[in-house]
């Protein structure tokens, strides 16, 4: 597995875990079904602000607020879907959490196993629609027809697949380093806020639940010819021509990678 992909499940499945396991602390510690939500939304907003600040104020500080933010909105995340159900009046069983994060993790993890496909990395903009598309077709499906006891389950799951989709994206980022790749994810993990957003709308609404072959990558080429589900290589020639022209001093030095 290309190590961009294997960081794109890892993320996916420390923020998911995280998340899950939020939802049910957050059953113990409060019964008021307004506070995960609430707290989740100025929680999104504010770490939007620091990161922001930091990525361009205090450089040096930017790689660890990545994964703060990371774990943060994880952990938002898991208090904003915990209000929605305070707001039902009940909880998945502990057991359905982990079964759903484990198939979410999975369907992540089954599409990485895809990719290898010729067709999946030439066509990569079809492929990741398609499947998701597919993915959110069978779970809607599965929440409509749901009994009374998977209920809350399939709940859960259709509306972590906000969190899911938001992962899945930045698989075919640019992404030349493992640091670019996590920038692209971080930001995209603010995604968390459109789960907010519903819950606090369905709250606000008074809803309810009824509960009763690998390519070889070149730089120079055409992107339909890289693997973008790993990081994009570096176009050297490039880069020292335009470090001849910005920095004359290094014109006579041989062209080396930037260094990150």
């Amino acid at each position: 597995m290309n190590k961009k992909s294997l960081l794109s499940l890892l993320l996916f499945a420390a923020s998911t875990v995280v998340s899950f396991a939020t939802v049910h602390i957050m059953g113990l510690l409060t019964s008021d079904k307004w506070v995960g939500v609430s707290t989740a939304i100025p929680m999104f907003i504010f770490m939007f602000i620091v990161l922001l600040i930091i990525s361009k104020m205090i450089e040096k500080f930017a790689k660890p607020a990545r994964y703060v933010t990371l774990a943060v909105n994880a952990i938002a995340d898991g208090m904003a879907i915990s209000s929605l159900f305070m707001h039902f009046g009940r909880f998945p069983a502990i057991w359905q959490t982990a079964l759903s994060a484990a198939g979410l993790i999975g369907l992540f993890a089954l599409y990485l196993a895809i990719t290898y496909i010729p067709f999946a990395r030439k066509h990569y903009v079809i492929s990741m629609t398609i499947y998701a598309l597919m993915i959110i077709g069978a779970i809607s499906a599965w929440c409509g027809t749901a009994t009374q006891a998977t209920k809350a389950m399939s709940v859960l799951t259709i509306l972590y697949l906000i969190i899911f989709v938001a992962f899945f994206i930045p698989l075919a980022d640019d992404a030349h380093c493992a640091e670019e790749h996590i920038k692209t994810v971080t930001y995209f993990s603010f995604a968390g806020l459109i789960v907010a957003v519903i819950v606090l709308a369905i709250m606000s609404d008074g809803g309810d639940l009824p509960l009763d072959g690998l390519a070889c990558v070149d730089g120079s080429g055409s992107s339909k010819k890289r693997n973008p589900y790993a990081y994009a290589p570096y176009d050297y020639a490039a880069f020292a021509a335009m470090t001849s022209v910005t920095n004359p001093k290094y014109s006579d030095r041989p062209p080396f990678p930037p260094q990150l």
